[in-house]
């Protein structure tokens, strides 16, 4: 490790009484102070919205990186925290320490402990676990739960026990959602906020705005609580509307990319504003159009609308996409292209005059109509 590495604390449970007992009076002795208050700050800090920088941790815990990498490596043998690496980034998931009676019964531990400690030691933690044995001589009389109570237990009730495997996302879309979950636990981001309509909206406001993987769990982190009742998807817009873009020069033809960025090319590096912004959410969401047909539309109007994203000529054509069902940027411009050839109306085509069926007339009758017609 060093100290521009970027950490997460991953933290999914809470601390009971009798294990924290089984903390501070078995795993005290044999990781240590530090260790100990390492594993106190990681769980009580809790989890963190995303990765951050190491500096940042050492730095508040005062210690150099070597003796925090020591400590990290004693709360893994004893099985109270797990490590997991990726390139400049770490993952310490802080795992819940054995209650005492769980403690006594690892063979290793035990034995680990009272070479570390002594024996007259274990034996007084011991003997206060098992105080119960005060009364073997008493016959248990209690009520026992009826086995028959289950009798109408079916296959149906069974399904529900089973471990169901966590559910995966397919968006067109080029933010993976499925890859941004993997990195964010159940504490900062609740399972029932976890719908399919709640998942895309997340995915389409980053292709949006161009809001990275680090960015959108900072503001999911910001909008969620466990104690709210549905997933806060208008805060979470704002924060994406408000977010700041860094300028990208791009080819006008690239249209798979953020709309935001795209815009921001077209405009010459210029910030997009909040209300050309909105423009871009209402394409998508009134209009169900995919990014890169939005991009399309962005150019076609700026060309055709002296630099000016004029509503009511982008949201009639909007309408006409979405109508003809186009999906890519090719079937786009191929629809934008016929729309600009003009049309032939029935006063630009003369029409064919048949003359099949004229009469044949003698010429003393074609004299008798041109006399009356004056033209003799």
């Amino acid at each position: 490790m060093i100290g521009n590495d970027y950490y997460k604390v991953d933290v999914n449970f809470e601390l009971a009484n009798d294990r924290l007992r089984s903390l501070v009076l078995f795993y005290g002795p044999l990781i240590g102070n530090d260790a100990l208050a390492l594993y106190e700050y990681l769980l009580i800090n809790g989890s963190t919205a995303g990765f951050e920088r190491l500096n940042d941790l050492l730095n508040t815990l005062n210690i150099s990186v070597d003796a925090f990498e020591k400590q990290c490596e004693k709360l893994n043998e004893y099985r109270l925290l797990r490590t997991l690496n990726r390139d400049d980034r770490y993952v310490f998931i802080v795992m819940e320490p054995l209650s005492m009676k769980q403690f006594i019964k690892d063979d290793i531990l035990v034995r680990d402990f009272i070479l570390r400690t002594s024996g007259a030691r274990y034996q007084k933690i011991a003997s206060e676990i098992y105080e119960e044995n005060r009364y073997l001589d008493f016959v248990d009389i209690s009520k026992q739960l009826p086995v028959d109570n289950l009798n109408d237990w079916s296959a149906d009730d069974e399904s529900y026990l089973k471990t169901r495997k966590k559910k995966t996302y397919d968006f067109n879309t080029r933010f993976d959602i499925n890859r941004f979950l993997k990195d964010i636990s159940t504490t900062m981001l609740p399972s029932r906020f976890r719908s399919e309509e709640n998942m895309k909206e997340v995915a389409l406001l980053a292709d949006l705005y161009n809001i990275s993987y680090d960015s959108m769990r900072t503001y999911v982190a910001r909008t969620t609580n466990s104690s709210m009742e549905q997933f806060d998807l208008k805060g979470l817009k704002d924060l994406c509307l408000s977010s700041q873009s860094s300028y990208q020069k791009i080819g006008e033809d690239e249209y798979d990319m953020p709309s935001i960025t795209y815009l921001m090319s077209l405009q010459d590096g210029k910030d997009v504003t909040r209300y050309d912004r909105q423009i871009i959410y209402n394409l998508a969401h009134d209009y169900n159009l995919n990014v890169p047909v939005i991009n399309v539309l962005l150019k076609h109007t700026l060309d055709n609308c002296d630099n000016r994203l004029y509503e009511k000529y982008l949201y009639g054509i909007a309408a006409d996409l979405h109508r003809n069902d186009i999906k890519t940027a090719e079937e786009a411009i191929k629809f934008l292209s016929r729309e600009r050839q003009p049309k032939k109306t029935s006063a630009d085509a003369l029409p064919k005059y048949d003359s099949s069926r004229n009469a044949i007339l003698s010429k003393d009758e074609e004299e008798e109509i041109l006399r009356l017609m004056g033209k003799k």
